[in-house]
């Protein structure tokens, strides 16, 4: 049987180069539109088709094998016998005796036997099979490319009547075919048996694996081959051959129709370049360039290509980038005076909150001058102290519990706030600092004048002390008064604080909700302005694409058919599409916290993709569509249900993980939308959001958009 094997690799290998060129899928379109019906395949095929490794192995080992019996020396055994001196003419005699059953000999029985078995298991199967084939194909189209004209016929006839070579003892083994070769081999392993060698051990034990490796195995070339053999025997698991019976009615299947078209074009090609030397020429010096490019990209250092790609991405976005800082730049500078102005509203927090703790630092300091009064008295004193000490935490108790619901509230304002609610707290403390340290002088101006009263106290004690003790308990009612004065006043200013402070607070919060809000209001103008904008670019890109993508489509002499009847349906659906995703995009920003979204929903059009499931005449398409270009990923031939492309839709999408995704349809039902939306969420964890476009008249069609690479 010839050997297709490198034909085969070919063969794959153009249909992978091709899969997604332009030039072969345009002539593949014709070639199909050109389909009559007229195309035949008939005729029959009996045929063995063998694995050639497991024969062209046993065929080199074969003279390794027959010169290791020819060669393989005797072992010689000796006996030696002692006889007494007066009865012997000779002191020792020597027998000889010849043996053939060493260790080696009987590997080389044991593998002739094996190779013998492996080779009748497989031709006891194919000798009674025919090798009898009889084909014939035909196909012919007519074409017409825009000004060019092609004509193919095909007329291939194949017979085939394999007959049992008689002379199998031949230099050439490649002139044999491949089932004389496996007789051959069978003729040359029997021959191997019936040598002297093998007849004179053929009773002794076979070998069992594993074989030990002695020096004879291991260094003489014939056996080294010999055991080679036995390991290829025994890893050897596959059937080594098969049986083909097929009978060809007149039907070719879509399958043959595709080999014969990809035949034709490159016939088609090889006549071009025959024809034209110029064309030749010009292929040959760009299939040069292109290789010395591919080289000086595999040595060009990695950050070298780092580089390049970085600099070339930047000259495609510079020109956009520069067009659009005027007007980042401008909504840049309004966030930063809406900043400003949340930022000096913090600050009359933070004052309020610090009054707050000036009071209680001025209640903490008159507990200690009442504490340091008492203690100059007697037991009575040290008591009345103690219960007044009692009293007073009792109050601080009311304040604190009082000071911490105040914080608390201040703190869910803070935290509803955010980062504007804690820059107010800190001018808030600037303010408190100013008013503590007002009140420290007030205290102090009290704790002179306390000390000088406690002074005079202690310097009339001793003369006094009848009287002090007399009036001991008015003088502790005065105190207690002027303790209940001093707090009720300093209630009341811890009252009229928070209350200011609570008011300050709720304008505060209100003009900040409203300049949010205003804010929020001139963001999404502007970007809705930003997008507006980007959407005409886009519009005019996918103009100027469309119009080089027709110039490119004119110099090549076709027209891509899968793609002109659905450009403006394609052109309208990418367009509504693209402004969903911006809108999904804007709204994952906003929640981000991003100040700049702006910038990155301009980052984003650059990367917008979408892929389309839409009819033809020839069955569903699945389609790459970007800015004003297009790639057929997939023809689902003769198909109508849109739902055969929902796996190889999701899976054509990478790297959008968390990503909002945005689907479309028009004109068909919301289910398979709905499916694909259920499969992208379930594999790649997304937001999808699924909307029906109402503006587009189709026959069907489905989008699917999101940022890729």
């Amino acid at each position: 049987m010839v050997d297709f094997s490198k034909y085969y690799r070919s063969y794959k290998y153009m249909q992978d180069m091709l899969k997604s060129d332009f030039t072969h899928n345009y002539i593949e379109e014709a070639l199909k539109d050109g389909d009559e019906g007229k195309d035949s395949i008939f005729g029959k095929t009996n045929e063995k088709v063998i694995d050639m490794d497991w024969v062209i192995a046993i065929e080199e080992t074969l003279p390794y094998i027959q010169k290791a019996i020819d060669e393989q020396s005797r072992f010689i055994k000796q006996a030696e016998n002692v006889v007494r001196i007066k009865k012997a003419k000779k002191i020792l005699t020597v027998e000889r005796e010849e043996g053939f059953a060493i260790y080696e000999n009987r590997v080389l029985l044991t593998l002739i036997h094996k190779a013998l078995m492996f080779v009748d298991d497989k031709y006891s199967k194919m000798k009674d099979v025919p090798n009898d084939s009889y084909n014939k194909i035909t196909m012919n189209r007519h074409l017409e490319l825009n000004q060019q004209k092609l004509d193919f016929s095909v007329n291939y006839v194949n017979e085939n009547h394999e007959s049992l070579a008689e002379d199998l003892d031949v230099e050439d083994i490649e002139s044999l075919s491949d089932f004389d070769r496996i007789r051959r081999i069978r003729q040359g392993l029997n021959e191997c048996l019936a040598t002297p060698l093998m007849k004179e051990i053929a009773k002794e034990p076979q070998v069992k694996p594993p074989l030990t490796q002695t020096n004879l195995l291991k260094e003489n070339p014939n056996f080294k081959k010999a055991v080679e053999l036995w390991s290829f025997l025994d890893t050897y698991k596959k059937q080594g051959f098969e049986l083909v019976g097929e009978e060809y009615n007149g039907k070719m299947t879509d399958e043959n129709k595709e080999d014969v078209y990809l035949a034709m074009e490159f016939q088609h090609f090889m006549m071009s370049i025959t024809t034209n030397p110029a064309l030749r020429k010009m292929l040959q010096e760009k299939y040069e360039e292109e290789n010395a490019l591919a080289k000086e990209e595999a040595d060009r250092p990695e950050k070298a290509k780092e580089m390049v790609l970085e600099a070339q991405t930047e000259a495609v976005r510079k020109e956009e980038i520069e067009k659009l800082t005027a007007e980042i730049t401008e909504l840049k500078q309004k966030i930063a005076e809406q900043q400003q102005k949340i930022e000096e509203q913090a600050n009359i927090i933070k004052t309020q909150e610090g009054k707050i703790a000036a009071l209680e630092n001025e209640r903490e300091s008159h507990a200690k001058q009442v504490e340091q009064m008492n203690a100059d008295f007697a037991e009575k004193t040290r008591i009345a102290e103690e219960n007044f000490a009692n009293r007073l935490s009792a109050k601080q108790k009311e304040f604190d519990d009082a000071q911490t619901a105040h914080n608390e509230y201040v703190t869910k304002l803070n935290t509803d706030n955010a980062n504007k609610i804690a820059e107010l707290n800190t001018n808030h403390s600037n303010e408190v600092a100013q008013l503590k340290s007002d009140y420290e002088n007030r205290i102090d101006t009290i704790n002179k004048e306390n000390a000088a009263a406690t002074a005079n106290l202690k310097s009339d004690y001793e003369g006094q002390l009848t009287s002090m003790k007399a009036d001991y308990t008015s003088q502790i009612k005065n105190y207690e008064k002027q303790i209940a004065d001093i707090n009720a006043e300093n209630a009341k200013n811890v009252k009229e604080l928070n209350d200011n402070h609570a008011k300050e607070i709720k304008t505060i919060t209100k003009e900040s909700e409203k300049r949010m809000a205003d804010f929020e209001k001139e963001t999404t103008k502007n970007m809705n302005d930003t997008i507006a904008d980007v959407k005409k670019k886009a519009k005019d890109e996918v103009r100027q694409a469309e119009k080089t993508a027709k110039e490119k489509i004119a110099e090549a002499k076709g027209e891509n058919k899968l793609f002109k009847k659905k450009k403006e349906v394609f052109e309208a659906a990418y367009a509504a599409g693209s402004v969903g995703l911006m809108a999904m995009l804007a709204e994952k920003y906003a929640s981000e916290g991003r100040t700049d979204f702006a910038d990155h929903l301009v980052s984003a059009t650059a990367a917008i993709r979408a892929i389309m499931i839409a009819p033809t005449p020839k069955g569903i398409t699945l389609t790459m569509y970007t800015h004003g270009s297009a790639k057929l990923l997939k023809l689902y031939a003769g198909v109508t249900r849109y739902d055969v492309a929902i796996g190889d839709t999701v899976s054509s999408f990478g790297g959008v993980e968390g990503q909002p995704v945005f689907i479309s349809f028009a004109g068909v039902g919301s289910e398979v939308a709905d499916e694909i939306a259920g499969k992208i969420k379930e594999t790649a964890d997304c937001k999808v959001t699924v909307s029906q476009n109402r503006r587009i008249q189709s026959t069907g069609i489905i989008g699917i958009y999101f940022c890729g690479e």
